[in-house]
C-alpha cells in the first residue's frame, strides 16, 4: 500500500473542530480524485486512505537486532505502510519499588530507550512510519499499589507520573534529540477496557472505575505529547477490545467510551453520589483526539456471530461510528472521528486446536478488509503478528496460551493460505445471478492493473475485466456475467495470484 508521512497530518480536533492540516488535504484530494476517475470507468474506490498497519513486539524488540531488520525487510516487502509498536513504561524504567531520589520523570535520559531507539531508526529508514502506543504498564512507583497478579503495573497508574513519562517519550521522539527520528503517530495505552491492561475495572459493589482512570491517564499522556511539541500530531484514543459485555472484568468499547465521558445509559450526564463513585469531574469537557483506535476481533463464531450490545467486531463496525457520533452530538468528543484499526487477525488451527481452522482463515480475512475498505470512517487495516509465538509448557490449555494469529508458524514457515491472504487480499461477493462485486488489492501494487477472470464448473477461464489499483493499493469492480452463481473467479495482479468462489455476505 502507500507510504504515508503522518507528520502533523492527523484530523487533530481541539474546540470540537477537525483540522485537516495540510498533508492530509493532500491525500484526501487525491483520493477524492481516483474515486471521480474511477466511478467513471465502472469502479469506485470506497477508502483509498486505508493504509496497513503491523505489528510484532516479540520479533521487533524482543529478538535482537538481526531479527528486528529482517522483520521489518519483510513487513516492506508485504506493502506494510505503518510499524506499531507498544512502549511498556515498567520495562525501561528503574526496577524498583520506590522513586528513585532525584530521578528526573520528564528526561529522556532517565529510562532505557536503547531498543525503542533502533527500532524507530529502522522503520524510517525503510521509508515506514512509526506508531508508538505509550504506557501499557506503570512501575511499580508509579501505582496505588502492587499486584501479586501476573500482570503488573496495572492498578490505578498515576496519571501525574504518566503526563512526565509522556513528556520524556515526547523529548526523545521530537526530531531534536540525539539524531533520533521524529514520532507523529500515538496511541496512549492498551486495551484499557480489559482489566488485564488497568485495573479495578469496576469497584466491588460493580460501579465503572476504568473508564475514569483511562480519561485520566489519556489526557496526561496527550498532554504530556502536546508539552513537547506533538500537539499537531495524530494522537489516538482508546485501543479498545472489541467485546465484553457481560463481563466484570472488560468493558465493551460503546459502554466504556459512553462511562469515559461520565454520561449514564440515557445520555445525561452523571451528578452526585454517581458521579463521586465513578471519579466524575463537575464536567467532563469534550476530549481532543485524532480518532478511535480500535482491535476488532471476532467472537468464536466467526464472520456470522451475532455480537452482543455494545460488542464491535469488525463485523459491527457501524455500532462504533454510531457511538462516536452520539458523543460528537453531546460535545464529549470532536465530530465525525475516523477509525483506525490498530490491531486484527485470525488466530488458527493449525497450531492451536481451540481456534479456527486454517483452512477457513484466508476467506475470513478477505471478507474482513473488504468491510474495513468499505467503510469511509475507516483509517487502516492491520496485522497483528507476523509469526505465531511459540508454544507455552504446560497443561494443553497453557501450551496454546499465547498468540497464534501470525502469517506464519513459530517455525518460520508461511502459513498456506493465510500469508497469500494478506499480501493480495480478493473477495468476490454475489450480488445477483448475473453481477458480482469483485474487491481486491496487492500491497505493493500501487497503480498496477488487476487482471480478472472467471470461468464455469469444467471450463477456462475467460477475461471479464480488469481494474487499476488506486493509491493504497486497492480496486473494487462490478460486473456483469452469466451463471455468476455457479462461477470461480481468477485475480491476478503483478504476478500475484488468486482464485476466489463468489460469497453473499
Amino acid at each position: 500500500m502507500f507510504r504515508v508521512d503522518l507528520g502533523r497530518n492527523a484530523l487533530e480536533t481541539e474546540a470540537g473542530s477537525q483540522i485537516m492540516t495540510k498533508s492530509l488535504r493532500t491525500i484526501f484530494l487525491c483520493a477524492l480524485a481516483l474515486a471521480v476517475l474511477a466511478a467513471g470507468a465502472g469502479s469506485a474506490h470506497a477508502n483509498s486512505r486505508q493504509v496497513t498497519i503491523m505489528q510484532d513486539d516479540g520479533l521487533l524488540f524482543r529478538s535482537g537486532g538481526a531479527v528486528r531488520d529482517q522483520t521489518l525487510d519483510e513487513m516492506a516487502a508485504l506493502g506494510a505502510d505503518v510499524i506499531k509498536a507498544q512502549v511498556y513504561w515498567n520495562e525501561i524504567s528503574p526496577r524498583v519499588r520506590r522513586k528513585p531520589t532525584g530521578f528526573d520523570s520528564a528526561d529522556p535520559a532517565s529510562y532505557d530507550f536503547a531498543a525503542y531507539d533502533a527500532l524507530v531508526r529502522a522503520i524510517v529508514a525503510r521509508g515506514m512510519t512509526p506508531f508508538l502506543v505509550i504506557g501499557n504498564r506503570a512501575p511499580d512507583w508509579a501505582v496505588k499499589k502492587v499486584t501479586k497478579s501476573p500482570h503488573d503495573g496495572i492498578y490505578r497508574p498515576s496519571s501525574k507520573e504518566f503526563r512526565q513519562f509522556a513528556q520524556a517519550v515526547g523529548r526523545r521522539y521530537s526530531g531534536d534529540y540525539n539524531g533520533l527520528p521524529r514520532v507523529e503517530l500515538w496511541s496512549i495505552w492498551n486495551e484499557a477496557n480489559l482489566a488485564s491492561w488497568l485495573a479495578p475495572q469496576r469497584s466491588r459493589k460493580g460501579v465503572p472505575i476504568a473508564p475514569s482512570l483511562y480519561r485520566n491517564l489519556y489526557l496526561a499522556g496527550r498532554g504530556g505529547l502536546a508539552d513537547t511539541g506533538h500537539g499537531s500530531d495524530t494522537i489516538l484514543l482508546g485501543e479498545l477490545m472489541p467485546l465484553g459485555a457481560g463481563s466484570r472484568s472488560k468493558f465493551t468499547p460503546t459502554d466504556f467510551l459512553r462511562e469515559m465521558v461520565c454520561l449514564d445509559r440515557a445520555y445525561r450526564p452523571y451528578r452526585g453520589t454517581a458521579a463521586k463513585a465513578r471519579g466524575c469531574p463537575k464536567k467532563v469537557k469534550r476530549i481532543p483526539t485524532s480518532g478511535i483506535a480500535l482491535h476488532p476481533y471476532l467472537p468464536r463464531a466467526g464472520l456470522r456471530a451475532r455480537p452482543r450490545a455494545g460488542e464491535v467486531p469488525i463485523t459491527r463496525l457501524s455500532t462504533m461510528t454510531r457511538q462516536l457520533d452520539l458523543l460528537g452530538r453531546r460535545a464529549k468528543l470532536p465530530r465525525r472521528l475516523p477509525i483506525w484499526l490498530t490491531e486484527f487477525g485470525f488466530q488458527t488451527d493449525p497450531p492451536d486446536p481451540f481456534q479456527t481452522a486454517i483452512r477457513r482463515v484466508p476467506g475470513m480475512m478477505d471478507q474482513s478488509e473488504w468491510i474495513a475498505f468499505r467503510n469511509r470512517r475507516v483509517r487502516s487495516y492491520s496485522q497483528y503478528t507476523l509469526r505465531d509465538e511459540g508454544l507455552k509448557p504446560g497443561s494443553r490449555f497453557q501450551r496454546y496460551s499465547g498468540f497464534q494469529m501470525g502469517l506464519r508458524f513459530a517455525s518460520g514457515r508461511a502459513k498456506k493460505g493465510v500469508y497469500d491472504a494478506f499480501r493480495m487480499p480478493v473477495f468476490v461477493r454475489l450480488l445477483s445471478s448475473s453481477r458480482v462485486e469483485v474487491f481486491g488489492g496487492l500491497r505493493t501494487g500501487a497503480r498496477a492493473v488487476a487482471r480478472i477472470e472467471s470461468r464455469r464448473r469444467g471450463g477456462r477461464y475467460r477475461p471479464l475485466g480488469k481494474a487499476r489499483l488506486s493509491s493504497a493499493g486497492y480496486f473494487r469492480k462490478v460486473l456483469s456475467v452469466g451463471g455468476a452463481n455457479v462461477r470461480t473467479y481468477r485475480v491476478t495482479i503483478s504476478g500475484h495470484r488468486r482464485v476466489k468462489k463468489p460469497v453473499t455476505p
